[in-house]
């Protein structure tokens, strides 16, 4: 009979000790990964997210080897972006759908993702470059770009027989700049 109260309070004990286990585990990954709302991100990260244009699904605050980075679900275009977000504003990486499945194919190769908007889409820092370097010249075309995990804007300018193109950063930092003559191209 004493075997047998043994036994039953060995079993009691281990399951005992697996429940805690278990209980802290959890309890971790809950402090690890916390779902927030827009107006629960620091300044900085809101205006990172808002400017990736589309819209915000869902942004997720996780703390990896001890540092903290928002990273959220933007549907632009009709495509599925996952955004990371350092809390300084920072974008770590931006990443499609598309890319999960090319990259998933082929680790080896890096994906840049092009879409065109239009000057009502880009943040406003960027509309001011692109408005003051356009300086009256026709802006032809706006592509946002993701290039080794970055986000940055091209635009191409045509005036006084010119060709310009010009790179701009989401703060409105232009990045390059490139001069055509148009008589080049014939």
């Amino acid at each position: 009979m004493k075997r047998r109260y043994m036994t039953l309070a060995i079993v009691l004990a281990g399951a005992g000790v697996a429940l805690c286990i278990g209980v802290v585990a959890t309890q971790r990954l809950g402090d690890d990964e916390v779902t927030v709302s827009i107006d629960q991100v620091p300044a900085p990260v809101k205006t990172a997210l808002l400017a990736q244009g589309g819209t915000i699904n869902e942004i997720e605050m996780e703390t990896e080897n001890g540092q903290t980075v928002y990273e959220a679900e933007v549907v632009v275009n009709g495509k599925v972006v996952d955004v990371a977000v350092s809390p300084d504003g920072t974008v770590l990486g931006a990443e499609s759908d598309d890319e999960d499945e090319a990259n998933d194919a082929d680790d080896e190769e890096d994906q840049d993702d092009e879409v065109q908007v239009s000057l009502a889409e880009v943040p406003e820092a960027v509309k001011a470059t692109i408005l003051n370097e356009a300086a009256g010249a026709e802006i032809k075309e706006i592509e946002k770009e993701t290039e080794n995990g970055q986000v940055l804007y091209s635009a191409e300018l045509v005036g006084d027989g010119q060709e310009v193109g010009i790179e701009v950063a989401p703060d409105g930092k232009l990045l390059g700049k490139e001069v055509e003559d148009e008589d080049d191209d014939k």
